[in-house]
């Protein structure tokens, strides 16, 4: 079973999230966050193997807690989702140390596919932003 903690500050957001994995028979969702300070806390005590996380949120962005979960719980994968596919924001994430960028126009099979390519070890990037970044490649 694959743990997943979701953090984006609209609540709508995380229930759509959570519906679009609740199909997903090996996924299971353990916490969720509202901000980005919430985030690295739930993150860094329940050690899930996935936190996908919104780039935008109080308190912390998703790069600073990208950034703060490589230190605490380094087994984590990370996943971005965002409104933004700007190479900056993209190129911004990866450094942090981002396994994966999910653009939120994503569909069901762009997330879960982000999520088995991050698991399986790879990196993942939504299609529409793949080849408009420096150092990283689609899986």
């Amino acid at each position: 079973m694959v743990k997943i903690v979701l953090a984006d500050d609209h609540g709508l957001a995380r229930v759509y999230v959570k519906d679009l994995l609740s199909d997903e028979q090996d996924l299971e969702i353990i916490g969720e966050a509202s901000d980005g300070v919430e985030a690295v806390e739930l993150t860094a005590r329940l050690k899930p193997d996935i936190l996908v996380t919104d780039f935008k949120m109080p308190r912390l962005n998703g790069i600073e807690v990208t950034t703060r979960i490589r230190q605490l719980s380094p087994d984590t994968r990370v996943i971005i989702l965002s409104l933004y596919g700007d190479k900056a924001y993209v190129d911004s994430a990866l450094k942090a140390g981002a396994q994966a960028y999910v653009l939120k126009k994503f569909s069901a099979d762009g997330l879960t596919d982000a999520i088995r390519a991050v698991v399986a070890g790879k990196n993942y990037l939504s299609p529409s932003i793949s080849g408009n970044t420096t150092g990283f490649s689609e899986s």
